[in-house]
Order: C-alpha cells, then sequence, then structure tokens
C-alpha cells in the first residue's frame, strides 16, 4: 500500500482521474479527512471534489503504471 498527495479541480479532472484508475485490476481509493472513497467511484468523488488536496491510497506494490497515467494530479508522494 501506498500513499499519494494528490488534486482533483474540476469535473473534467473526475472523469478524467476515474477513466484512468478504472483501467486497473487492483484497489485505490480516495481519503478527505476520516472519509474514504472508492476511486472508482465518479459520485463518490464528487463528494468530496473540488478540494485542494485529496490523498490517494493504491493497494498494490506494482503500480507504476498507474502514477504515470495519473501524473497530472499527484502533488507529492507519502510513505505508508
Amino acid at each position: 500500500m501506498k500513499k499519494y498527495s494528490i488534486q482533483i479541480k474540476n469535473m473534467e479532472d473526475i472523469t478524467t482521474f476515474v477513466k484512468t484508475v478504472t483501467k486497473y485490476h487492483y484497489d485505490v481509493d480516495l481519503c478527505k479527512g476520516s472519509v474514504v472513497i472508492d476511486a472508482k467511484s465518479i459520485l463518490g468523488i464528487m463528494t468530496i471534489c473540488p478540494d485542494p488536496k485529496l490523498e490517494m491510497i493504491i493497494y498494490s506494490n506494482e503500480h507504476d503504471d498507474i502514477l504515470e497515467s495519473l501524473s497530472d494530479f499527484l502533488l507529492e508522494e507519502k510513505t505508508a
């Protein structure tokens, strides 16, 4: 499991983010405070966005491909 700080600014970003994340078989969550939602859920993301900073949790050790695909959303890497 790895954690990354991301930013999703608008509805277009939400759509792009979800379309990208759904291409991968492993689980990805987004967190805002104590709220955790499935990153593959457009409605879930709409409930917590837009936000200047969200935490993305990837539940896979082999996730370099998704990071490259989501590079426009990444703010900084966090360790876990």
